[in-house]
């Protein structure tokens, strides 16, 4: 008799999941009574090759971890493996785009329409495999208290790392790879490996938003963040501003190890996260084999540095502070 094939759309309407561990062992139920699907999926194949992690499991995965620097990017959801994002690199002091101007009673408008340029994004694959004994997987409440925060951990790390340093081939295209990086130059005299209070001073001033920028650092230059003149024990903020420390930063002394970013001009797309798991792959050992499989891309809003009015500088939403060695 020919199995019944569980679709994404009818597990989420079929069922109610409390935790990922419910959610994650109704799915090897389903594999083993043969309703789960079990077909090679691709993009032009619709459902098959797995169900869809219902929304508020993937936001766990996702979305909580303190670390992660994708929440704070310009976040686009796609259904499509490759889209084309509008983007408008205009500024307010510039010739292009929307302009306001100061007109006289009565006289006549000018109309001008937004500068917008098309960004191609196309989306890479991330995923994890992770097989587990076949009793460990019998316990949700287990596999709930382990399983959504070890994806978390290296799915940050991958997606983090990604953001700030990911060449933009085969991956996305990141903070310091990107021509709209602006590099800081050391200090006259500057001993090898430092930050001093005149490198925060200069990068703030090359920073096209700081008010509304992090800085992001690497866990081993906090020790010298700390006894910086701006840095606020209390807060503990540089400048005014929050610090996001992570390792996909720089060494100390090398060239990002600290990184004035506004995250909200960074953009990511990202198709919905698509989960699945196989009894067969690691039958003779009892394993199941569950994967979590991610499509994302992202780069910088600007592809430059811009130069505002009476400014001898170009400034960007991103500044890094070169090597001091």
């Amino acid at each position: 008799m020919k199995s019944h094939q569980t679709h994404p759309e009818e597990i989420s309407t079929m069922r109610t999941f409390q935790t990922f561990g419910e959610f994650a062992l109704a799915l090897r139920a389903d594999t083993i009574a043969g309703r789960a699907a079990s077909t090679f999926g691709s993009t032009a194949s619709g459902p098959d090759g797995g169900y869809a992690v219902p929304t508020n499991f993937v936001e766990q995965i996702f979305l909580t971890s303190e670390g992660a620097l994708a929440p704070r990017c310009q976040v686009i959801p796609s259904q499509s493996s490759e889209i084309l994002v509008p983007t408008d690199e205009s500024t307010p002091w510039g010739t292009s785009g929307i302009l306001a101007g100061w007109d006289s009673e009565g006289s006549t408008a000018t109309g001008r329409k937004p500068a917008l340029s098309m960004a191609t994004h196309r989306l890479h694959k991330l995923r994890a495999l992770v097989p587990l004994s076949g009793e460990f997987v019998q316990d949700s409440k287990a596999v709930n208290a382990w399983l959504p925060q070890a994806l978390q951990k290296v799915f940050d790390w991958q997606v983090n790392n990604a953001i700030v340093n990911g060449p933009g081939t085969a991956r996305p295209l990141g903070i310091l790879k990107s021509s709209a990086v602006i590099d800081v130059a050391a200090e006259g005299g500057q001993t090898a490996g430092t930050i001093v209070d005149a490198n925060i001073s200069a990068m703030l001033a090359r920073s096209l938003s700081p008010l509304s920028s992090t800085w992001l650092a690497s866990p081993a230059a906090y020790s010298q963040l700390h006894k910086l003149s701006s840095f606020d024990s209390a807060t503990r903020t540089l400048a005014g501003l929050p610090i996001a420390l992570t390792d996909a930063c720089a060494a100390p002394g090398a060239r990002g190890d600290i990184i004035l970013a506004k995250l909200g001009g960074y953009r990511i797309v990202t198709k919905e996260a698509r989960f699945a798991n196989s009894t067969h792959l690691y039958f003779d050992q009892d394993l199941v084999a569950f994967r979590l499989t991610v499509q994302l891309d992202g780069q910088p809003v600007l592809s430059a540095p811009v130069t505002p009015p009476n400014s001898a500088v170009t400034r960007s939403d991103f500044v890094a502070l070169a090597a001091r060695s």
